[in-house]
């Protein structure tokens, strides 16, 4: 061979544990490689032969003096010790000193090459070739999840981000919501920017500038930042996306001045929404100095005259100048899914779900005739907009870690990763997934990428067998059926949630693990086809040989709908994308257009051929999404993509004839190695195929014909087909509680799906839940907790309204009488019948809130009322659908009619849709449930969830032993709310009684608000994994005293029942408070939702404002946070200025206003809006008189405040209850309560 002449290609993806390598030579021959991902090799000991020389077992197929200098690691803290020979024949490795005392024979040992794993594996391939790097010259197909673990391990740089001035805080305040609903002390995501420069600078939302930024305010902070060492900056302005002038302007100034990188957010991301657009850059040059040292070094290794590409989120392939940080979070996943498409529709697959299970994580994702993408996605706690495949991960990979946790059995979601690794490894790590496929037999040591030590396995195993009391076989087979269970969670985010049927799809399992566990998920899922590839284990290597350069190009559009319009602009935008691909024969692949209703906030995806389609196509896909086709709404397009490619391999096709006799099914432990089983040969399980990259377990029940390019394809005997959870004996528990828990959240993402209303589809203000067949909450989604507690106080009120429900009944009710909130909380309730019984199963139920429902104020939130009447349409309960037959037209005419008619019906009857939606994916499911396991099985498992929780609860006041607590929290205007909380053998009375009567405004509660804050405070005191259930509340008795503010009477005269509307929202804030402050445990969070309102007889637009929440000892409060009984997002600014005459001037912290102490209350919120236009404004909020308490000594936050600035200077203070008319040029300035301190600030515990 001429080895100047010599070109090789290498597909190389970096994981999280290993590298998988695949080569093509110069004649085309395959080579292959797996190496670990810190750029190391691993072997085990097989004997130490003098001082410095070991034996190794197994020979492993390292060239003579490869690993020549590469540097001994085994665990423990040594000196550095060098390798000086290797002897491949003999297994010999020589070092440079004594063989430290720990290595002994079957110890596992790590050689450390000091090179990047891509350059290791390939100078590996070449070197068994007998070819030295510099003899040849290669093109390297990269992808990589450096950049991924730098954002999960905190390792990258924090930018300077400079600001448009009003909103120093826009990362840390995010969209208001915290991470976990049951934290004591709220967590929310934290921030990846460094310092922050606010720049007066101004742009209206058409791209005016208002006010063009002042150079010489902001360079001397900027050279006081360069002077500390800044040198990565990120510019991101108000409505940059429609015109960066500002941003350019400043960002080159930042350059002059000394700034070395400086990252534009129109250049990232040239779409509305400035939140996730500013965050997306934030990443972008956050992670930009990780992403170029590592390609540097690469480059390096690879030596002149080579080529890197490296794939992005999207699965095509970039040259590195055309590469950023956030294109490669998801690149290696993505490779993956190329690879996998390419081999099944190879295979004759048109539709199938991908099951990629790697070291630390597995991925799965949806081919249906087309790849699924997403503009956004999240990884650890990054949010990113960017377009990438359509990826669910679940923390289920080998390294998952296998451990009990209070009786129950838990895998993941911390990973032993590439080191320790599992406790295989033999570098001392923890029982992980690997062990326990090791023990079951169904990963054969002797065709493993790395060595593996059994007994160290068994060992960690017998450990937990000892702690926690369970059979060897109970925890194998539970860890087993917990991961498989995860898995098939996951695949049903990207396939039901999505309105896309598992069945109808084939699984193609892949990555080292995948085969191993491929079985048991397509099992729970109906599934009876899979697909295993030759080289699972290497598909994302695979994968990078399929892909091909791609460009994506995107443009906003946000104008109406109109043929040639769409075509002028889709011209420009596919010649640019063309034009920047760095091949010539570059073609259109896919063109998508992004549609909505003119005043909707989300838009639908569509692909698409030619423009005059776009209409018909968008009406088509929103019929089937929502049900229904409004008539009167003009559509607007929100944006386009294309996607266009450089060449791609052709396909060759896979059959898979059977052609000879048929092995026997195996023992259990039957092994066959992969690539001496025949083309044509049918496999019965049990067996395992196995080679050197990965394994594939064949159960029982399952069929594999080996195809003609080396793949498996299994089927699954007809009698054995049925969806299930595995084997009930092991962890059925825990499984059963997943599911529900799945459930749940399945119920809500159709919801979210399908709703119409900006408040449902992007503030997420609804809840989803399955009840008991008495109506008891079960479980539940993470969503608003004042809606789940309350949830089944409703639904048990409204069973005793219509107690005698059908198959196919659909309940419907906003009334507070019957376990109502307020009346924009509509609830919808649907039982669940077996087959042959006359009670139901179970119920299910979802309450979402829908933002205009009547009243006598827009929004139907009015600051002050005289009775229920004036609050909007009340619906009584009443069936919404009879025995499957709908009666939508009598809810379309209630909400048409009477004095105070709901302003949006259309909008009211969409989300009433989607909620109805919701119910019935949630009723498929639970049928399926029954199906599979049984009336009696499901009945019971729902009553052990219950039973789990009423434990906990009586153990939580065992604790306090026989104990009488008072608290008093007192409203703003001195009314009284009071808790005498009797405790006694592990029962607990709540007794109301001293509350104010019920008052004449809307600040009146209901027992099933009151129900829901004591169930969401027992569900925080305890602070251990339980689902938020009315188990909790069986060792609690309610005392409510009957016309207190708390338990007001309901007439049948509307005109004559009490209003309801802030009860809700800020008394069931209060009553947490209250609730709390008897505990002792944490100093009172605001204590309000700051509800406000403005619009008119055009608009209408309601939000809630964060604010601080309260310390506890050894913990600060959260600041500027939604806080206990809600959690829902708040309008993106930018969307907030395009759609509503407002402008909004401030959104910050309130400096100072935590309360002082040890550890210090949260900070409020500072909220300037700046009206365009007469409109009426409407205050619900409380904490303005006096603020919330501190804990031990530690101080009052600030309580909140609002008030009006007139165009000509007038200051009126507003009330805690108020409404005003604006005119144009006023401002509202709304400052929210800060959080309690805890501990004497006198004696700072910092």
């Amino acid at each position: 061979m001429n080895s100047k002449t010599s070109h090789w290609s290498f597909f190389i993806d970096t994981g999280g544990t290993f590298t998988d390598c695949l080569a093509h030579d110069p004649c085309g021959n395959l080579h292959r490689a797996k190496v670990l991902s810190r750029g190391s090799l691993s072997a085990q000991v097989l004997k130490i032969e003098s001082d410095g020389s070991i034996l190794l077992t197994g020979s492993p197929n390292w060239p003579d003096s490869f690993p020549l200098g590469f540097c001994l690691q085994s665990g423990k803290d040594q000196s550095p010790i060098y390798v000086i020979g290797w002897q491949h024949s003999k297994a010999r490795l020589v070092l440079d000193a004594q063989v430290p005392d720990q290595i002994v024979p079957g110890s596992a040992i790590e050689l450390l090459s000091g090179e990047e794993a891509p350059v290791l594996g390939q100078r590996l391939i070449l070197s068994r070739a007998g070819i030295s790097p510099d003899e040849v010259t290669s093109v390297m197909r990269l992808a990589t999840t450096r950049c991924t673990n730098a954002l999960l391990e905190g390792k990258g740089n924090p930018p300077v981000l400079f600001l448009t001035s009003g909103f120093p805080d826009l990362l840390d305040i995010g969209d208001q919501r915290r991470t976990g609903l049951f934290d004591l002390v709220p967590q929310k995501r934290p921030v990846l920017h460094g310092p922050v420069v606010e720049v007066a600078e101004r742009m209206d939302p058409k791209g005016k500038p208002i006010q063009v930024p002042d150079l010489s305010l902001v360079e001397p902070l900027a050279r006081e930042l360069l002077a500390q060492g800044e040198r990565v900056a990120v510019v991101s302005f108000l409505h940059s996306y429609i015109n960066d002038t500002h941003e350019k302007f400043v960002a080159q100034a930042l350059l002059d001045w000394g700034f070395e990188r400086v990252v534009c957010s129109a250049e990232i991301r040239r779409f509305q929404k400035w939140l996730p657009r500013c965050e997306s850059s934030v990443v972008e040059a956050y992670l930009s100095g990780v992403l170029n040292s590592y390609l540097d070094a690469v480059e390096k290794g690879l030596g002149q005259g080579s080529e890197t590409l490296v794939c992005s989120s999207s699965g095509g392939l970039s040259r590195r100048s055309d590469y950023r940080a956030i294109d490669s979070l998801l690149s290696g996943p993505a490779g993956g899914v190329v690879g996998a498409s390419a081999v099944a529709r190879s295979a004759g697959l048109e539709n199938f779900i991908n099951l990629d299970m790697g070291g630390t994580s597995s991925d799965v994702s949806r081919y249906s005739g087309s790849f699924a993408y997403q503009s956004s996605h999240q990884v650890g706690d990054a949010r990113v907009d960017n377009v990438a495949m359509r990826i669910e991960t679940v923390a289920a990979g080998g390294g998952s870690i296998c451990r009990v946790v209070d009786g129950l059995l838990k895998v993941g979601p911390e990973s032993a990763g590439a080191y320790p690794g599992p406790a295989c490894y033999g570098f001392g790590g923890p029982l992980c997934l690997t062990d326990i496929n090791l023990l079951l037999g169904r990963l054969d040591p002797s065709q493993f990428s790395t060595p593996v030590l059994e007994s160290a396995s068994q060992k960690c195993l017998n450990q937990w067998v000892e702690q926690s009391g369970q059979s060897s076989e109970d925890l194998l087979y539970g860890f087993l059926s917990l991961a498989d269970d995860a898995m098939a969670n996951a695949i049903r985010k990207v396939s039901v949630a999505e309105g896309y049927d598992p069945t109808d799809h084939s699984m193609v399992c892949f990555g080292g693990a995948g085969g191993q566990h491929a079985c048991g998920v397509a099992e729970r899922l109906g599934m009876s086809q899979i697909l295993s590839p030759a080289d699972s284990g290497l598909l994302s290597a695979y994968g990078l040989s399929c892909a091909s350069l791609e460009r994506v190009g995107e443009r906003s559009i946000l104008l109406p709908l109109d043929d040639e319009s769409i075509r002028e602009i889709e011209s420009q935008l596919v010649a640019q994308t063309l034009n920047a691909l760095p091949v010539k024969d570059g073609k259109l692949d896919q063109k998508t257009a992004f549609v909505r209703l003119a005043g909707q906030d989300a838009p639908l995806e569509v692909p698409y051929s030619k423009p005059t389609e776009i209409s018909r196509l968008y009406r088509d896909k929103f019929l089937k999404v929502f049900g229904y086709l409004p008539t009167d709404r003009a559509l607007e397009l929100y944006s386009l993509r294309v996607r266009v490619v450089g060449p791609s391999p052709r396909l060759e096709q896979e059959s898979f004839s059977v052609r000879t006799a048929s092995l026997p099914p195996g023992d259990g432990r039957k092994i066959y190695n992969r690539t001496e089983v025949q083309v044509g040969a049918e496999l019965m399980g049990p067996c395992l195929v196995a080679d050197d990259f990965g394994s594939l377990w064949i159960a029982k029940g399952w069929r594999a014909t080996k195809g003609s390019r080396g793949s498996f394809m299994l089927n699954r005997e007809e009698q054995k087909k049925k969806k299930g959870l595995g084997s009930l004996g092991f962890a059925s528990r825990e499984l059963f509680t997943n599911r529900f828990f799945c459930l749940a959240e399945e119920m809500g993402a159709q919801l979210e799906r399908t709703a119409l209303s900006v408040n449902v589809r992007e503030r997420l203000d609804f809840s989803c839940a399955l009840l008991d067949q008495d109506g008891y909450l079960v479980a539940n989604a993470p969503h608003v907790p004042v809606h789940l507690g309350a949830l089944g106080v409703c639904a048990r009120t409204l069973l005793n309204f219509l107690p005698k429900l059908c198959p196919g009944d659909i309940v419907v009710s906003n009334h507070p009488a019957f376990g109502g909130s307020h009346l924009p909380d509509v609830t919808v309730l649907a039982p669940v019948f077996a087959e042959g019984k006359d009670r139901p199963v179970a119920y299910l139920a979802n309450r979402a809130h829908h933002a205009e429902i009547g009243g006598k104020s827009p929004g139907s939130m009015p600051a002050s009322t005289n009775s229920l009447a004036e609050e909007g349409v009340v619906i009584s309960p009443r069936l919404l659908f009879a025995a499957g037959k709908s009666r939508m037209h009598q809810i379309e005419k209630l909400l048409q009619r009477g004095k105070y008619p709901s302003r949006q019906p259309a909008e009211n009857l969409a989300d009433l849709s989607a909620q109805v939606a919701s119910l019935r994916l949630g009723l498929d499911a639970v049928q399926e449930m029954i199906q599979s396991y049984g009336y009696r099985e499901i009945t019971d498992q729902i009553r052990a969830m219950s039973k789990v929780s009423s434990v906990s609860c009586e153990e939580f006041f065992r604790k306090f032993g026989d104990v009488t607590k008072q608290a008093e929290q007192f409203l703003d205007d001195g009314d009284r709310l009071s808790l005498q909380l009797n405790i006694k053998n592990g029962r607990a009375k709540f007794n109301f009684s001293g509350t104010s009567l019920v008052r004449k405004d809307g600040l009146n509660a209901t027992l099933a608000i009151v129900t829901s804050a004591v169930c969401y405070c027992m569900r925080l005191l305890i602070a251990r994994e339980l689902p938020l259930n009315e188990g909790l509340m069986e060792p609690v008795d309610i005392l409510v005293p009957e016309g207190c503010l708390l338990n007001p009477t309901f007439p049948d005269k509307l005109s004559d029942c009490p209003g309801v509307a802030g009860g809700n929202v800020e008394i069931s804030q209060r009553l947490v408070d209250l609730i709390l402050c008897a505990f002792g445990e944490v100093a009172c969070s605001q204590g309000t939702m700051n509800n406000i309102t403005f619009g008119n007889d055009r608009f209408s637009h309601y939000e809630t404002i964060g604010g601080g929440a309260g310390a506890k000892v050894g913990q600060d409060g959260t600041s500027a946070v939604q806080v206990h009984m809600t959690n829902t997002a708040i309008t993106d600014p930018e969307v907030l200025e395009a759609r509503f005459p407002v402008r909004l001037l401030s959104f910050k912290k309130r400096a100072g206003s935590g309360g002082a102490g040890s550890w210090l209350g949260g900070e409020g919120i500072e909220r300037i809006y700046l009206f365009e236009e007469e409109v009426t404004i409407s205050m619900l909020t409380q904490r303005r008189t006096s603020g919330p308490e501190g804990i031990a000594g530690g101080l009052t936050g600030s309580p909140g405040e609002q008030f009006l600035i007139r165009k000509g200077g007038e200051r009126i203070i507003l009330g805690s209850i108020d409404s005003i008319i604006a005119q144009a040029g006023d401002h509202l300035i709304l400052h929210t309560p800060g959080g309690g301190g805890a501990g004497n600030p006198e004696l700072l515990a910092r």
